[in-house]
């Protein structure tokens, strides 16, 4: 009996360590990426995934801390742009270093039509809700260096990089799993 007690309690102090110093949980609040990431869906992380900037992938999903009316938010959206890119945006239009993303339609689902999205060799779905009332900005920049430009898969129900600028690398938190 005694073997089974310190068994159960070394697997619940190495789940507590993991959890703590590596893996990162969060639980998506809104449907900023839908369809990849829809509201209620729950995220895993790696705590701190890269060393440097050279690390971070177009494509991959981040979390990341961003300052807003003096409280911190963790956002979660996905690395469009690195830097020294050119990105451009206007309404679902997205060109990175003169390079139109390259777009294959799926499906129409929830009143949102569903595309493949592809940068590089990553392919990933985004969807665009036509009935949006309000769109993002149409954006034409070049990321500075240590940044990143990041997009919602759901392009029109996103408050992105569009909206507030390229992040720092230093803001990054955790990396999707």
């Amino acid at each position: 009996m005694k073997i089974v007690a310190w068994s159960v309690a070394i697997v619940v102090l190495v789940l507590l360590a993991l959890k703590t110093f590596f893996i990162g949980y969060y639980r998506i609040p809104q449907n900023g990426m839908y369809p990849t990431l829809p509201a209620g869906s729950v995220l895993f992380t790696i705590k701190r995934p890269y060393s440097d900037i050279s690390g971070v992938k177009r494509g991959d999903i981040i979390v990341f801390v961003r300052e807003q009316n003096g409280r911190r938010y963790n956002y979660i959206w996905r690395v469009i742009g690195l830097p020294g890119d050119k990105v451009q945006t206007s309404d679902e239009s997205l060109i990175i270093n003169g390079q139109p993303a390259a777009r294959q339609r799926l499906a129409d689902a929830d009143g949102k039509s569903l595309f493949r999205e592809q940068l590089d060799d990553v392919f990933y779905q985004i969807a665009f809700d036509p009935s949006a009332k309000e769109r993002p900005p149409d954006v034409s920049l070049i990321v500075p260096p240590d940044h990143v430009f990041v997009m919602g898969d759901n392009r029109f129900n996103a408050f992105d990089s569009r909206r507030f600028g390229p992040i720092p690398f230093s803001s990054i938190i955790g990396k999707k799993l």
